[in-house]
């Protein structure tokens, strides 16, 4: 390859209202290293490499805007909520998502167990896991990847979702 490209943040617009519980979401889901928490910018890295592996929140009330406006239009566009709750059922690997590797399969285990329970204690941060791959399934991607999907409602309707992957050692 003559050229070397990489991936270095995600950002994601936020509802202003939402960025105290998004941050309270992620700072005990994710555990990633907050590394900048300002009214207009929080800010996790999962590296130690400030050029790599970034992820960014931003208040943006355009955001809830469309939020509420899509809510609004939902009722009244059968097309429209068919549209959005498909998306909303698709499988995880469909849907638009951002994906991280944890560091072991046994912290994967155990944040996919923390999802778990703020899907079921914590409705208001929107928690859901939406599939679980595992290898020997008959669903897995390769023979020692694991996956989890885990949506996160506070970020809205679209591009909410985190692909969880860990390894297994061989």
């Amino acid at each position: 390859m003559s050229t070397e490209h990489r991936w270095n943040h995600v950002n994601f617009a936020v509802p202003p209202e939402r960025l105290p519980s998004l941050e309270e979401c992620i700072d005990t889901l994710f555990g990633w290293d907050k590394f900048v928490a300002k009214p207009y910018l929080l800010g996790y890295r999962l590296t130690g490499d400030f050029h790599a592996a970034a992820l960014y929140f931003r208040p943006v009330p355009a955001a809830g805007s469309l939020t509420e406006a899509l809510a609004r239009l939902r009722n009244a566009d059968g097309a429209l909520d068919a549209a959005l709750g498909e998306l909303e059922k698709i499988e995880g690997d469909w849907a638009d998502h951002t994906g991280f590797m944890t560091s072991s399969l046994e912290e994967w285990e155990m944040r996919l167990e923390r999802a778990r329970r703020f899907e079921r204690e914590r409705p208001e941060l929107g928690v859901r896991v939406v599939d679980v791959l595992r290898p020997g399934d008959g669903r897995a991607q390769t023979t020692d990847l694991y996956q989890a999907f885990i949506r996160i409602g506070l970020l809205g309707p679209f591009r909410n979702t985190f692909e969880m992957q860990a390894r297994h050692a061989a």
